[in-house]
């Protein structure tokens, strides 16, 4: 885990050539220094714009400083982000059409490392695959370990799922070419979606940048227009305006410094930014939700809100006493918003989790047409938040093996159709009762492409959720700014009709 640098760290040089390091480009410490030299000319030129004094002017140059090479950083770090998106979504692609010619690891990995350009980190991890399977692999060295040095150097759960499918097939056989139409389908939505999502965060980051540039220019535009209508009227000399400019330019930059950041992401990252335990927590909170208790602890709270509403009245705060009495109601429904809450966000896990869960069930189909094997296998390995559901599938299936009752009872609560309706033909694949069981796979994994470009879509909206909560943020700057501007013209004002 990254420890996370403090405030300060990046106002020496050697520390932003190093941060790019490492993602593997090389940056001179003369750079850096440019950089300082054009936040120094630009904090001087927008001192002179608002009529800031000298130190003004300093606190500004040394927070750009340390704040703008961030953006350096980050825009090699989009590159990398970039290429290792590119590189592993190549890889995929021509590993499986590789392997659907000739299902061999090593033939696959080979013919992979001939499209990688010779100068991606890529290839040369599959040159070390490749060396390993050749001159190491034995039955204490498997396949496994060639595969896993890939996996380790990129942490993307799709690769995991190639590569389990090519070791499977090398080691047992089954009808491999339907599972490798499975993931080549999962990587072109994988791969729209990620492209529809990265032209939104530049577009969303765009609209941030053209946002702060108006703040600014409004927060300019308004003491400069009263000026010249008023000449008697500079707030521009007042201290108070000057420390408010200054506070207003730090918060635009810490806010252009962060939706940067937010642009430069992992596109290889995990569907959920939960781990395993956080997430069967999260779905037995849901499933075991104390209504009663929470319910008692409600009126607990509100009784003390209300409480402390009628003691505020006595004193003849009636603010405060207002603020209290609509806490009160507020918290009288916490245990109703903390559920709602909490099923909301289980709900989207869900929805994250189960396409995934599917396509293994897809593919162990592929080996076996033994529904309850397939699901008793993957259960092991299931994101956490379906781990508990399987399990009391599973329960059920042996007690009831003819029923339906256990598919259709799983997830129910959560009222996601889409889960109902796969469970359902899983259902009939297991009965032998819906006819051709090929067919039926087929539309499971034609079902299965929408649940996984909803699931992309819910995860992107969530990033996107943060960068439109940045685009919001400089109106508050800007109102903020305005409101002190305008306090410090009313004050001046009076000023003028008192004298």
């Amino acid at each position: 885990m990254k420890s996370k640098k403090s405030f300060l760290y990046y106002l020496n040089p050697k520390n932003v050539s190093a941060a790019i390091e490492t993602y593997g480009y090389t940056y001179r410490i003369q750079n850096t220094i440019l950089v300082y030299l054009v936040v120094t000319v630009c904090s001087i030129a927008g001192g002179v714009v608002f009529k800031l004094d000298l130190p003004e002017i300093g606190v500004v140059a040394i927070c750009g400083m340390a704040l703008m090479p961030r953006v350096i950083i980050n825009s090699y770090k989009n590159m990398y982000e970039q290429k290792r998106f590119s590189d592993v979504n190549l890889y995929m692609e021509q590993v499986l059409y590789s392997f659907k010619k000739t299902p061999k690891v090593i033939t696959a990995l080979q013919d992979a490392e001939k499209i990688i350009s010779k100068d991606s980190p890529m290839r040369k991890i599959l040159q070390e695959a490749v060396r390993y399977i050749m001159y190491e692999y034995s039955e204490e060295n498997s396949l496994d370990s060639a595969l896993q040095l890939i996996e380790q150097k990129y942490q993307c759960q799709r690769i995991k799922d190639v590569h389990a499918l090519m070791l499977k097939t090398e080691k047992i056989g089954g009808d491999y070419e339907s599972s490798i139409k499975i993931l080549l389908s999962s990587r072109a939505i994988w791969e729209t979606e990620t492209c529809k999502f990265q032209k939104e965060c530049k577009n969303r980051q765009k609209m941030v940048n053209i946002a702060l540039l108006l703040v600014c220019a409004v927060c300019l535009f308004t003491p400069v227009m009263i000026t010249k209508f008023a000449p008697m009227v500079d707030i521009m000399t007042s201290k108070v305006y000057k420390i408010g400019t200054v506070i207003m330019i730090l918060v635009s930059m810490r806010t252009y410094i962060k939706a940067d950041g937010m642009a430069a992401v992992n596109w290889l990252r995990n569907e959920s930014s939960l781990t395993n335990e956080e997430q069967a927590a999260l779905y037995r909170k849901v499933k075991n939700y104390d209504f009663a208790r929470e319910k008692r602890k409600s009126l607990c709270y509100g009784g003390v809100s209300f409480c402390l509403g009628a003691f505020c009245l006595v004193l003849k705060w009636k603010y405060l006493a207002a603020a209290c009495i609509l806490i009160g109601f507020f918290m009288l429904n916490q245990h109703n918003i903390g559920y709602k809450l909490a099923k909301k966000r289980c709900g989207e896990e869900i929805t994250k989790a189960f396409p995934q869960w599917l396509m293994e069930i897809s593919l162990l189909l592929q080996i076996s047409d033994n529904v309850n094997a397939a699901i008793a296998k993957s259960a092991s390995e299931a994101p956490g938040i379906l781990t508990e559901s399987l399990k009391e599938m599973q329960e059920q299936i042996m007690d009831a093996p003819e029923s339906n009752e256990p598919y259709m009872n799983f997830m129910k609560e959560f009222g996601i159709m889409e889960i109902q309706s796969a469970m359902g033909m899983l259902y009939s694949i297991s009965s032998g009762r819906g006819g051709n069981a090929g067919m039926q796979i087929d539309e499971i994994l034609s079902k299965n492409a929408a649940l996984l470009s909803q699931s992309e879509n819910t995860a992107n909206q969530n990033r996107l959720a943060a960068l439109y909560w940045q685009f919001l943020f400089p109106s508050l700057i800007g109102g903020g700014k305005l409101l002190v501007d305008m306090t410090l013209v009313t004050i001046a004002f009076m000023t003028l009709e008192l004298a």
